[in-house]
């Protein structure tokens, strides 16, 4: 729009200048023929009125005085015109009214044609002696009937004017066309350069289009975890040093190489991480299990041991399982960021649900515990193992960080909505929701990472490894489903999404009937 505005404004001022000039040459020409017109006008006055011979300056004898429509040497179109000039004393008419003045009155005119001559119509002379004549100018009139005039004065050797004028109507018509032809010119010229601009930019910029191809190819990668490797470049012909867009696409495979060096880092640093991970915990075991055997060993002779010594070695004995504990996560999640250790296959998750409620309850009877599962089954691809292991933790989760008496709910249901939003199959949604005092939230960004911890207020007893949320969430993305948590200091809700698996049969397994609801014992 820029470019064809500047055209615009350019072709407009040229535009309006030749037609300016041209109407300046046109009427240079016409004032040229006027010249012409009013000396062989001057030459037959003089000539036929007053007998005298303008080149020799001699008198002759008048030829006999004709009207000025028989005058000869003009071209068709032109009027001529002879005034006389007032003597100021007026005239009186049979009626008493007074007439002449000092304006000028026309004593003869005359318009020649292509066959004769006439004399002008009475409007145009009244329009002569009206006008403001003066000798020695040329001047334009719009002549009633004839249309516009170029028109020059003269006088002639009495003292009277002599006027002739030429019509304009072929000079008009000329810069008329010439005007018309210049802005059909003009729009053609500004259209040509538009489309031709557009042509010349969009060809320019297909070089530029194929580089912003290849960054979104690029964010189009998943950066954020796992081996990844950018192999998309921007082709050798768009990445000519020469030219603007060459420089562009020659920066961005730099770019693109220097982060895919960094990323391959990365990963290598990852990787050798996780092995070191896994090979620590495997050597960890041995010893953490020789320890606690050690120690349950020594404590059955309990009878001959001081008493400091027994308690040291059940304090010893604690910590080699906690210790156990958080070496057995740590392999876990190691075996999980590898890939390992899922062993795939069609899994009811409301049976899954229902039993890890049931252990839930066991191991934490003081709180209200319910369930709800559907009626159909709940069919997911995973490892039964590592999703009672995902529930379970849940639940864990909210016995260890709410007090006793807190309700403790989880339910499953069947949502028409996949886990990534598009549309096809079903999705299996499991809610697990307490009324516990909820999860700080600056805590809630990162409750998913690994050794975080949840605010003493919601802690009812300590031993909490910090990894609980961490296994759930790497277990989730490793059945390619999805985590949230809610929570308010009126209560808490995760919220676990897997893919169901596609046909599914509708009809509810047996022994499942409708949902169940588990209340505290006692």
């Amino acid at each position: 729009m820029g470019t064809a505005g500047v055209v615009a404004a350019v072709l407009v001022t040229v535009g309006v200048v030749s037609s300016v000039t041209l109407a300046s040459s046109i009427t240079h020409v016409v004032d040229t023929q006027l010249s012409a017109s009013m000396s062989s006008f001057t030459y037959a006055v003089e000539k036929y009125r007053y007998g005298v011979m303008i080149d020799s300056g001699r008198h002759i004898d008048p030829h006999p005085e004709k009207p000025l429509t028989e005058y000869t040497g003009q071209a068709p179109g032109t009027v001529i015109a002879l005034l006389e000039e007032g003597d100021g004393s007026g005239t009186t008419d049979g009626s008493g009214t007074t007439g002449g003045g000092d304006s000028p009155t026309v004593i003869d005119s005359a318009r020649f044609s292509d066959s004769d001559a006439e004399t002008l119509p009475p409007a145009v002379i009244a329009q002569l002696e009206a006008a403001s004549l003066e000798p020695g100018t040329q001047q334009t009139l719009q002549l009633d009937g004839l249309g516009s005039y170029r028109v020059a004065v003269e006088p002639d050797s009495r003292g009277d004017l002599l006027v002739t004028g030429i019509s304009m109507a072929t000079a008009d018509a000329a810069v008329l066309q010439e005007t018309v032809v210049m802005v059909v010119l003009a729009l053609i010229a500004l259209l040509v350069i538009v489309v031709g601009v557009i042509v010349v930019v969009r060809l320019a910029l297909r070089p530029l289009d194929r580089v912003v191809g290849t960054a979104v190819a690029v964010t189009d990668i998943p950066l954020d975890r796992g081996d990844v490797a950018i192999t998309a470049r921007v082709g050798e012909a768009d990445t000519d040093p020469r030219t603007e867009i060459g420089k562009v696409g020659e920066a961005l495979n730099q770019l693109l190489a220097h982060v895919d060096d960094a990323l391959a880092v990365r990963a290598e640093t990852d990787r050798r991480m996780r092995r070191f991970v896994t090979d620590a915990s495997h050597e960890l075991r041995t010893p953490l299990a020789a320890i606690q055997g050690y120690a349950e060993l020594t404590r059955q002779d309990a009878a001959s041991l001081p008493e400091i010594t027994e308690y040291s070695l059940a304090r010893i004995e604690s910590e080699a399982k906690r210790m156990n504990s958080l070496v057995s996560e740590l392999l876990l999640l190691a075996r999980i960021d590898e890939g390992q250790d899922l062993h795939l296959d069609e899994v009811d998750l409301g049976e899954v649900v229902l039993n890890a409620v049931s252990d839930a309850k066991a191991s934490a009877p003081g709180h209200l515990w319910s369930v709800e599962v559907p009626d159909a089954p709940a069919l997911v691809t995973g490892d039964r193992e590592r999703l009672h292991q995902v529930v379970l933790n849940l639940l864990s989760n909210a016995a260890v960080h709410t007090p006793e008496g807190t309700r403790v709910s989880a339910t499953l249901r069947i949502d028409p909505a996949t886990v990534s939003g598009e549309a096809g199959g079903e999705s299996i949604v499991l809610e697990v929701a307490d009324d516990g005092p909820g999860i700080p939230e600056s805590l809630q960004p990162e409750l998913f990472q690994r050794f975080a911890r949840g605010d003493s207020s919601r802690s009812r007893r300590a031993g909490s490894t910090g990894l609980g949320l961490a296994i759930v969430s790497s277990i989730v993305e490793a059945h390619d489903g999805t985590i949230a948590v809610h929570s308010t200091p009126e209560g808490t809700r995760f919220t676990v999404r897997f893919a169901r698996v596609a046909g599914a049969i509708a009809a509810p397994p047996a022994g499942r009937g409708r949902p169940q609801v588990i209340e505290p014992a006692g």
